[in-house]
């Protein structure tokens, strides 16, 4: 049982933790609740039903966010403080960097303003790559009402007026340098290089 208990860690460990630490920002905060997750887990091991390991995993992480901000509402102001942005390419310029930085705050910001269930869903689906099938078994939800808030989702973020002039000015500047453009914490080759 240990040995298939490891594995599990192993093979889920990363989503869990991502999850986490793109909905709390704070590396120790994402720990915790990475380390709770695999806690519950081991409690409910006979439980579980094996064949839906990730989204039985996924539903604890997203509980488990939600009660650890429950916890934390006081101190939500501080998080900010302690958002960390991956670092760019060491090639792109230092002001290059520093707009992609900007933009990528400013994104992360607003998928955290969002409310539950838009912030699960837009990380799980965009950030993490998951299908809408996972999503549907982590958050149970029907398929139909996964599409409805992805899309609601992504429209509060495309209406946020701040968020749309930054994504423009990076879309010009990278027309004009060729650099790839960072979209929602992964890079995208410029489209509109020639």
């Amino acid at each position: 049982m240990r040995a298939l208990y490891q594995q599990a860690i192993d093979q889920h460990r990363h989503r869990v933790y991502s999850f986490a630490q793109y909905s709390l920002r704070v590396r120790e905060d994402a720990e915790d609740v990475t380390q709770e997750v695999f806690i519950k887990l081991w409690q409910h091991w006979r439980k579980v039903d094996h064949a839906k390991l990730s989204a039985w995993l996924m539903r604890v992480a997203h509980n488990a966010v939600i009660d650890h901000v429950r916890k934390q509402r006081p101190q939500q102001a501080n998080l900010d403080r302690y958002a960390e942005v991956e670092e760019q390419a060491a090639e792109q310029t230092e002001e290059s960097r520093r707009d992609q930085d900007v933009f990528k705050r400013h994104l992360q910001a607003a998928i955290r303003e969002l409310n539950d269930p838009f912030r699960s869903i837009v990380i799980m689906r965009d950030i993490q790559g998951m299908s809408y099938e996972e999503i549907q078994g982590s958050l149970e939800l029907s398929a139909s009402q996964v599409k409805v808030y992805l899309h609601r989702a992504r429209r509060k973020l495309r209406e946020d007026k701040e968020l749309r002039q930054l994504f423009e000015e990076q879309i010009a500047d990278n027309s004009n340098t060729n650099k790839p453009v960072l979209v929602a914490g992964r890079e995208e080759g410029n489209r509109h290089a020639k």
